[in-house]
Order: structure tokens, then C-alpha cells, then sequence
């Protein structure tokens, strides 16, 4: 998916984990945004554009958009600190399994421990996918192509009020807040009963998910990101 706005002359490209879900739904809700594509487009058979995803050269292939309508547009993504995207993917991937360790194949071999203590073993396992499949050109690096803003994760309303400026919105928008990882969630709460009701005060730190091989594995991953944009291991 990527939402789409003749209006307003934008196109932005949803790079899953980066709060893609949260701006483009700011979009459609408020700035005339319409999802392209709004279903996903096979040909012979092979996926030719995601309707969740959708790159700059995907819809081109599609024959969606051509180049030269795309760069007519103000076109921009998301990007986010590899090491924290890396625990959020984690954590939703457990939460597709039940949260059941019995269910996650990247511990086959491996004594049951912690959530923690588990993400190293997933880390080796996804870096062996990413390799076999291109994940890396495939991904990140293809949503980040042609892009004219890159709006951090981690200034995601400063990024999005740069956005505004440069397609002329001058009142003031925040971005919804949307899919916040479950896992990633703490409560202040001091007892079962009022859990339920206090609102979210924090997100869990994903450093404490981290040991040394852990470390080097993002950092072998995701290297073009963390040189592009100065990102390192806070821990």
C-alpha cells in the first residue's frame, strides 16, 4: 500500500514498522489520501504490487502510476533505529504464534528461556531469511528509493509536520496514533484491577532485548540504514 493524494500532490510509501500505518491513516482521514493499491495486483500468477507496501517501482509495474506522474508528486516514507524495529518485528511475530515458544521455529535446538533471552536466536534466524530472499533490496531499501523526506520513527511528529510544509498545510496535524506493538507496552498500574483502565505510560526499552551477538547481527543487517542515517545500539 501506498496512499495516494491528486489533491494535495503526495504519495506516500508505507515502509512496515516505521508507524507507516499511523501516518497513512492520518492521510485518508485527513488530507484526501487514497490507498494505491486498494487490493493487491497479481500478473500470471506473481504479486506485481502489495496492497499493504507497495513501493515506487511496484506500482510502476503495475501500471498504477507511470515514473513520470510519480515524480510530479512530493513523495516520502519512514525509516526507523534498525534496533528497535528489529524488537517490535520480534514481539509481533511471537504475538502470530500464540506467544507460544513451542510455536517459534528459530528455537529448534534451543533451551526455552525468556522473551529476551529469545531474541537472539529469532535474530540469527531472520538474517539467514533476508539473505536468501534479498529482504534487505527488497525492503527497506526499495521504500527509501526516490523518496524526497525521510520522516524518523523517532521524530515522527517533526518529520510529518516537515511534510505539511512542504505540500503548503499550515494547520496544525498530528498523526494518529495507531498499532502500537502490545508487547512493547507498560502500564503504571500498581494492581490487576486498575490495569485495566490506566492508559499506556511507556514502551518497554528495546536495549534489554539485546546481548553482543545480537548487536552485531542488526548491525551486519540493516549496515546501509545505520550508515545512511547515523543510527546505533543504545544500550
Amino acid at each position: 500500500m501506498a496512499v495516494y493524494s491528486e489533491q494535495h500532490k503526495y504519495i506516500f510509501f508505507a515502509n512496515p514498522q516505521t508507524a507507516s500505518k499511523a501516518i497513512a491513516r492520518t492521510l485518508r482521514e485527513r488530507l484526501g489520501g487514497e490507498s494505491i493499491p486498494d487490493r493487491e495486483i497479481t500478473r500470471n500468477g506473481k504479486i506485481v504490487a502489495r496492497r499493504h507496501h507497495s513501493t515506487y517501482s511496484q506500482l510502476i509495474d503495475a501500471e498504477l502510476l507511470t515514473a513520470a506522474q510519480l515524480e510530479s508528486l512530493f513523495k516520502f516514507t519512514c525509516v526507523r533505529n534498525p534496533f528497535d524495529q528489529m524488537v517490535s518485528k520480534y514481539l509481533k511475530h511471537c504475538e502470530r504464534l500464540g506467544n507460544d515458544p513451542a510455536q517459534y521455529p528459530w528455537l529448534e535446538g534451543v533451551a526455552t528461556r525468556t522473551p529476551e533471552k529469545n531474541f537472539t536466536p529469532w535474530l540469527a534466524y531472520e538474517q539467514k531469511r533476508f539473505a536468501e530472499i534479498k529482504k534487505m533490496e527488497k525492503g527497506p531499501l526499495a521504500f527509501l528509493e526516490h523518496a524526497d523526506l525521510v520522516i524518523r520513527f523517532e521524530r515522527l511528529q517533526a518529520g510529518f509536520d516537515e511534510f505539511l510544509a512542504h505540500i503548503g498545510v499550515t494547520e496544525p496535524l498530528s498523526v494518529t496514533e495507531y498499532n502500537i506493538t502490545e508487547a512493547r507496552k507498560d502500564t503504571a498500574a500498581k494492581d490487576a484491577a486498575t490495569a485495566a483502565s490506566t492508559a499506556i505510560k511507556r514502551k518497554k526499552n528495546y536495549a534489554d532485548y539485546y546481548d553482543k551477538p545480537g548487536v552485531a547481527i542488526v548491525e551486519q543487517m540493516f549496515a546501509p540504514i545505520i550508515e545512511r542515517f547515523g543510527y546505533r545500539f543504545a544500550g
